[in-house]
């Protein structure tokens, strides 16, 4: 993103030295993970911006409607350039067009993704695509070959450093930080990285641990009160576990790079 912002901030300059436009990039992995907030973050570190593509309302009922309206948000991303384009979940509106039989509702999708697919080769507009997946099961593999993206990652569960920062940030919000000095942090980390915590677990920890002690009326969260929650909690990654290790197993096959 540093390298993209860089062209961005000297587009002109970048033009005449032949660098091509920044297409984006594709983000795939694990859910509550970030990859959300990484595309806010990309239009806010970027200073641009951000639209968010809601597949749900491309689609039309009319023949030829969705196609039209495809364009149409194409046409709105490219009008107020530069721009960050965010395409959320992405596999909910191309998984399955590969294999799909003609007609229906798979037909228009797959013209729908043949209209982004040659867009994002042939664009002139500087917009910089951020496209997030939980799932790239099914997805054409025309999206996924270098060259559609800049570069895909996978987002795996947070380590212990980034687990660390993620409770820091959600006890910082809320303006508590004498909070950190009393609770046995190194502890309550390695315990959420040996059972693969996302980033919206440690959230959910947090939270409520935070809502015991107010309960309680106590003015202060303890190292017992994260412990007594973690005991009892079910990540996602066990939740999930068969789908999370699919995911593990395509992100290799594939050769993503490792986002974190």
């Amino acid at each position: 993103l540093r390298k993209k912002k860089s062209i961005f901030d000297n587009i002109e300059k970048a033009k005449q030295f032949g660098v091509d436009l920044p297409k984006g990039i594709l983000l795939y992995g694990m859910p509550g993970c970030g990859k959300s907030l990484t595309a806010k973050v990309t239009a806010n570190y970027f200073e641009m911006p951000l639209l968010r593509l809601d597949m749900g309302m491309i689609m039309g009922p009319y023949v030829g409607q969705s196609e039209e309206n495809m364009r149409k948000a194409i046409k709105l991303a490219e009008s107020i350039a530069p721009s960050v384009l965010w395409i959320d979940e992405l596999e909910k509106a191309f998984a399955g067009i590969k294999g799909s039989s003609t007609g229906g509702s798979a037909e228009i999708s797959a013209r729908i993704f043949g209209t982004i697919l040659t867009w994002m080769q042939e664009k002139k507009k500087p917009v910089f695509v951020v496209a997030t997946a939980n799932s790239i099961e099914g997805m054409p593999p025309e999206f996924l070959r270098k060259g559609r993206f800049d570069e895909i990652f996978f987002v795996n569960f947070p380590k212990e450093a980034e687990i660390e920062e993620i409770i820091k940030v959600h006890i910082n919000k809320r303006d508590k930080t004498d909070w950190l000095e009393k609770i046995d942090i190194k502890t309550l980390i390695k315990e959420m990285e040996k059972k693969r915590f996302s980033g919206a677990d440690v959230e959910a920890v947090v939270k409520e641990a935070v809502e015991t002690a107010f309960v309680e009326k106590r003015n202060d969260v303890t190292t017992d009160d994260f412990l007594k929650i973690l005991k009892d909690f079910k990540t996602i990654s066990e939740t999930m576990k068969e789908e999370i290790s699919s995911m593990e197993e395509k992100a290799k096959k594939y050769g993503f790079k490792a986002a974190n």
